[in-house]
């Protein structure tokens, strides 16, 4: 069966220096407007969230594209032209909700096989990614394993946390460690409402690494991985060393990781995990071991108001002695 895994190699944004140029990029990926279902036309979209200081914005209606020559972007904010599509699931779960960023052409997926309009947006130069999967009731073994080329997936929803279901992250462990492959992940709005309701804006962005800020390179970033989702908390720095081999001959690596103030930072990998906490106190950073047995780790850092953040997966296998 073949895996539903990226096609390109995760990077670690966190080294990538600023004096070459890089630069950290706030951004929303899945919002709705007048267009589809949205109570906000696609320009009051677009203000509000470029006076919310967002760096880059898809309007991602359902079904159809809202193009992004129809709109006025103002100074600083990147329009990503894009789309969300519903293909039947013929693998027996509910239909699927793919979100096809830096599309240029509609598709009309109504009568297309799932596996049908990923090629069909990747033949576009676009990518899809999965969207609220514990939202959709998606079963990661019977629905996603069967198709090829998808980015990735939402970890954060806020229209879905909405609904009790908007975090995904069982979803992405379950892909990876079925597959054995990394998965980057993205945090979303999924804005449906006004700003004025004050449910699902400005609740998860993604912060993404480049030098470029065209849709293009922002895209590309986001399917490498090159990026960390949130919905409050900072992440500044992941570094990863590996030590020499216990008594056993085990492999031992140690994280370390700053951020903004944190209740707690956990350590997440296949069967068990690693949690760093003070009782009653904040911190901002946090040096952890990783299991012997991990073949990948990534990291949730949890505010003290329980707002999270979530670095993308690293390959243990090719962390460096240092």
């Amino acid at each position: 069966m073949p895996a539903a895994a990226p096609a390109v190699e995760l990077q670690d944004p966190f080294v990538l220096a600023e004096a070459d140029g890089y630069v950290w990029l706030k951004g929303n990926v899945h919002t709705h407007t007048t267009n589809s279902d949205g109570r906000a036309s696609p320009q009051e979209r677009v203000d509000q969230y470029a006076a919310h200081g967002y760096d880059f914005l898809c309007l991602s209606d359902h079904g159809r594209i809202t193009p992004t020559a129809a709109v006025c972007a103002p100074p600083g904010l990147t329009l990503i032209q894009g789309v969300e599509l519903h293909p039947q699931n013929p693998f027996g779960g509910q239909t699927h909700h793919f979100l096809a960023l830096d599309v240029q052409e509609d598709i009309d997926c109504a009568r297309m096989a799932p596996q049908h309009v990923i090629d069909a947006v990747r033949e576009q130069g676009g990518w899809v990614w999965l969207a609220h999967p514990y939202w959709s009731s998606v079963n990661v073994l019977r629905d996603v394993l069967p198709l090829r080329g998808l980015a990735g997936v939402e970890v954060f929803n806020t229209t879905c946390h909405g609904n009790a279901r908007g975090e995904s992250a069982v979803h992405w462990n379950d892909w990876m460690e079925l597959t054995g492959q990394l998965v980057p992940a993205l945090a979303v709005d999924d804005a449906h409402g006004a700003e004025s309701d004050r449910r699902d804006t400005y609740g998860g962005w993604t912060m993404v690494r480049v030098r470029q800020r065209d849709p293009a390179s922002i895209c590309a970033a986001l399917a490498q991985g090159c990026c960390y989702s949130t919905t409050g908390p900072q992440i500044h720095a992941i570094r990863l060393r590996r030590l020499p081999d216990d008594e056993r001959g085990r492999r031992v690596i140690q994280a370390t990781v700053r951020c903004s103030a944190a209740q707690a930072i956990q350590a997440v990998y296949q069967v068990v995990g690693t949690l760093y906490h003070r009782y009653g106190e904040t911190f901002e950073e946090a040096t952890l071991a990783i299991a012997p047995h991990a073949r990948w780790v990534r990291f949730e850092i949890v505010a003290p108001d329980g707002r999270k953040a979530w670095s993308n997966p690293y390959d243990l296998e090719k962390v460096q002695a240092g």
